[in-house]
């Protein structure tokens, strides 16, 4: 049985319409994938990972991040180097388990010589990579990293010392709840991979 609407052609504002629409959307996903980096465009971790949701504006990133510690407000964490020049501390109150088994967290980091350095950083999980979301500048603030892209983590840095064990365990968060990765935090030398030797010694 053949539809009495078999083989006719829709009306043209019909088709108009269809091909506006068409035209829009095609519009609307170029834009999606191809949106630059520009100012004002920053990817939070989340969205980062799942590569499926637009840019957020670094304003209203930046209203979202933790205060800057104090020497007072973190938990002293000890890098893998021997010759080691940093003092380092993550800010419990900054530890947060995002989507994409990404962990983030504030690291203050101070030289022998007193020069402090201090950075809100994601690690992923997952693929062993980190990333520096915003840096702290002395009387402006937390600021956008010149470079903000994923990167591999290296042997010996402080780093790699929080991925493996400490903040990550088995490819993911070590803990379901951000105060799991506070208590061991506080206790890093007892669940870092790299002490497992130093402790059975």
């Amino acid at each position: 049985m053949h539809s009495q609407y078999a083989g006719m052609r829709p009306a043209r504002p019909v088709r108009r319409a269809v091909r506006a629409a068409a035209g829009c959307l095609a519009l609307f996903l170029a834009a999606c994938g191809s949106q630059p980096r520009g100012e004002g465009n920053y990817l939070l971790d989340d969205i980062d990972a799942q590569r499926t949701l637009p840019d957020a504006g670094w304003e209203a990133l930046k209203a979202e991040l933790p205060p800057v510690p104090t020497e007072a407000d973190v938990l002293p964490v000890e890098g893998l180097s021997r010759n080691e020049r940093f003092r380092f501390g993550v800010d419990p109150r900054s530890i947060q388990i995002a989507p994409g088994l990404i962990v983030r967290y504030t690291l203050r980091a101070v030289s022998d010589m007193g020069a402090e350095n201090i950075s809100y950083e994601s690690v992923r999980c997952g693929t062993r990579e980190w990333r520096t979301v915003a840096l702290y500048r002395p009387g402006a603030g937390w600021q956008r990293p010149v470079h903000d892209e994923w990167r591999p983590l290296l042997p010996n840095t402080i780093q790699h010392l929080l991925r493996n064990g400490v903040l990550c365990s088995g490819g993911g968060p070590a803990g379901a709840k951000a105060s799991d990765l506070v208590y061991r935090v506080r206790h890093w030398d007892r669940y870092a991979d790299a002490m497992a030797g130093r402790n059975t010694q």
